[in-house]
């Protein structure tokens, strides 16, 4: 289980990332979790103040892993589903192309320097975690039981 102060509020909130089922794909949850949190961590540092120019360079190596990170994993589920005929594959792979959007939005606010990137991607991530995860995500894992594959 994770947590996270939600963005509206100081209080905590508990994201818990579902387990789907393949230990490879779990790990790389966890470790986009471990982003989130690190993400969170420099945003929270820098928002009393005007982020300086090694601010701007950890957040750009940061959200460079993150895409790197994000595209591995993403092939990583497609070819899965796609070796084991997931019968959504196509809807859940415009998923990820939407998601993949959405990253380009938030590296092109980074790019103009706008501080308003650091709650756009917070959300992002944690919604991908928490939502993706455990309503879309949980359904491979259904049919890769059900197959007799995990």
């Amino acid at each position: 289980m994770f947590e996270r102060k939600s963005p509206s509020s100081p209080q905590r909130t508990n994201c818990l990332v579902t387990d789907v089922g393949v230990a490879e794909l779990n790990k790389q949850h966890l470790r986009l979790a471990s982003y989130a949190v690190e993400l969170n961590q420099i945003v929270e540092e820098i928002s009393a103040r005007r982020p300086t120019q090694t601010d701007w360079r950890q957040i750009d190596a940061l959200f460079s892993r993150i895409c790197l990170f994000v595209a591995a994993h993403f092939r990583s589920e497609e070819n899965l589903m796609e070796e084991h005929g997931y019968p959504a594959y196509a809807e859940h792979k415009d998923l990820h192309r939407q998601f993949s959007s959405e990253l380009a939005d938030v590296q092109s606010k980074i790019n103009n320097r706008n501080l308003k990137f650091g709650s756009k991607l917070s959300n992002l991530l944690w919604n991908f975690l928490y939502v993706h995860i455990n309503e879309v995500d949980i359904k491979y894992k259904e049919f890769l039981e059900e197959k007799g594959v995990i």
